[in-house]
C-alpha cells in the first residue's frame, strides 16, 4: 500500500465512530427516496461541480444522517473534501471558540469546504427574534456557500412549512434553487428498546 492509499481518518471530516462504517452499500435502499439519494451519489463529482446538494427531511430515526454520511463518503472517495457537523455542535463551537484565528479557521471551513453536511437543521437553539444571531449566522454560511457554488447536504426533522417559518426566506430560496428535497419516512430504524 502506497502513502496515498492509507485509510482516511474520518474524524477529521466530522464523522464519529458510530458512523465510520456507513456507506451506500450499508443503507437499506428500498424505496423511491433512497433511489434519489443513490442517483445523487452516483453523480457526486458532477453534482459538486455544479454546487448541487440535498435536503433530507423526515421523522426522527428514518436514516437521514446515515444517508448523508454515505453520500459524503462517496465525495471523499472521489478526492473531494467534505465536512460533517450537527447544528448543535456547530453553534456550540461558534459560541465557545475564543481564539479569533481558530474561530476564523472554523468558519472558513464551513464556508469553503466543497461539501458541507449540516445535520439536524432545526435541532439547534434558535432565538425568538427573526433577527437572532443564530439565524443570521446560519443564513450567512448558506449565502456564502450559494455564492461560491458549493454543495450542502442538510438533514432535518422539520417540514417545509416549518423551515419557512423558522429561517430567513432568502436562505430557504437559495436552498430550494440548489438542493433536491427528499423525504424519508417510516418508523425509526433505531433499536426500539431502552438499554
Amino acid at each position: 500500500m502506497s502513502g496515498d492509499d492509507k485509510p482516511l481518518d474520518y474524524r477529521f471530516y466530522g464523522i464519529g465512530r458510530r458512523y465510520e462504517n456507513v456507506t451506500l452499500a450499508t443503507l437499506d435502499t428500498s424505496g423511491e427516496a433512497y433511489q434519489a439519494i443513490l442517483d445523487y451519489a452516483s453523480n457526486i463529482v458532477q453534482n459538486l461541480d455544479k454546487g448541487l446538494g440535498l435536503i433530507l427531511k423526515g421523522p426522527v430515526g428514518t436514516g437521514k444522517t446515515c444517508a448523508a454520511i454515505a453520500v459524503m463518503r462517496e465525495a471523499l472517495a472521489n478526492k473531494r473534501s467534505a465536512y460533517f457537523i450537527s447544528m448543535v455542535s456547530l453553534l456550540d463551537k461558534l459560541l465557545t471558540l475564543r481564539d479569533k484565528e481558530e474561530s476564523y479557521a472554523f468558519e472558513q471551513r464551513l464556508r469553503t469546504t466543497p461539501l458541507l453536511v449540516l445535520d439536524d437543521l432545526g435541532g439547534e437553539y434558535r432565538g425568538k427574534s427573526d433577527e437572532s444571531w443564530t439565524r443570521r449566522k446560519i443564513a450567512s454560511v448558506i449565502a456564502d456557500r450559494y455564492d461560491s457554488r458549493l454543495s450542502t447536504i442538510i438533514t432535518t426533522n422539520l417540514t417545509v412549512e416549518q423551515l419557512k417559518v423558522e429561517y430567513d426566506e432568502r436562505m430557504i430560496d437559495r436552498l430550494r434553487s440548489t438542493n433536491r428535497l427528499i423525504t424519508l419516512g417510516g418508523a425509526s430504524l433505531r433499536h426500539p428498546e431502552w438499554r
